[in-house]
């Protein structure tokens, strides 16, 4: 599309339909072993929760785990709706967040690698380590004390445990 300017210039204005198509065909979900951006490039997006990956297996860190209540799915929304208010950046840099990686190599860690691969498939010889995506943890800093595991793609955040108890990472 071209349009003229107050002294009868010509000037391309981009097509908005075309941009929204260019960026949603580069908007994928996450695929087994495929690698996403690195933090450095999606540290000023703010949070957009996937559910995919979610762990519904009825145990301690299932979201349909029988030892939740009411209380905590809305504490759960609640936190979600605040944390996907600022962006990844700021996440990691204001403590209270504990936003960071998870190192499975730590003593203090009570799940495997093997664990999250299991969550991701049903196949563990179809990941290896190389290829496992970064597990993160963030704490929700409402009235009960909760965390989130997932992993980032493409500025996405893969919601994998609601760890109401602290149990996968006590630190």
């Amino acid at each position: 599309m071209a349009a003229e300017n107050k002294k009868g210039n010509k000037f391309k204005i981009g097509d908005p339909s075309l941009q929204l198509n260019a960026l949603l065909q580069s908007q994928t979900k996450y695929n087994i072993g495929e690698k996403g951006y690195n933090f450095f490039d999606i540290k000023h997006l703010k949070p957009t929760f996937a559910f995919d990956y979610l762990s519904l297996n009825y145990g301690e860190l299932c979201f349909n785990s029988p030892q939740l209540n009411t209380k905590d799915f809305i504490g759960l929304l609640d936190g979600l709706k605040k944390i996907s208010s600022i962006t990844y950046d700021t996440l990691k840099r204001v403590p209270n967040y504990r936003f960071h990686p998870v190192n499975f190599d730590k003593d203090k860690i009570s799940i495997t690698r093997k664990d999250f691969k299991a969550m991701l498939t049903f196949k563990e010889e179809l990941l290896s380590d190389d290829e496992l995506p970064t597990l993160y943890q963030f704490d929700f800093q409402y009235v009960q004390e909760a965390r989130i595991f997932g992993f980032l793609y493409k500025g996405i955040f893969y919601i994998v445990w609601y760890d109401r108890n602290h149990i996968i990472y006590n630190g």
